[in-house]
């Protein structure tokens, strides 16, 4: 796995070479994604590419890493009602309902 700069390192690249930043960050997600078990990794995939089209969607780092605080606190905080409340979660299951061929 890549070995993570030094934190004056990483300030440095982040007010010099932010793409360098940006390019390290993708690559260190890409890493630890591959080294989660096989069954998570669609959905942390998932969850990486939703976070990149956000993040490109902000003007700052201020609402950058508000955007990751909040999503992160999100996460948090349904996690949070699954431990406490695991009986409410597993009642909450979607229909599948199948679909059918158009008859021509």
């Amino acid at each position: 796995m890549t070995k993570l700069p030094s934190f004056d390192r990483l300030l440095w690249m982040a007010e010099n070479t932010p793409e360098k930043l940006d390019a390290l960050q993708k690559r260190l997600s890409k890493e630890t994604i591959a080294q989660s078990r096989e069954s998570n990794q669609a959905s942390l995939t998932s969850l990486l590419d939703d976070l990149d089209k956000r993040l490109a969607r902000c003007k700052t780092p201020y609402q950058r890493c508000h955007l990751v605080s909040s999503l992160m606190f999100n996460k948090l905080a349904k996690l949070n009602q699954v431990y406490c409340q695991p009986g409410e979660f597993l009642q909450h299951k979607a229909e599948v309902v199948p679909l059918r061929k158009n008859a021509k």
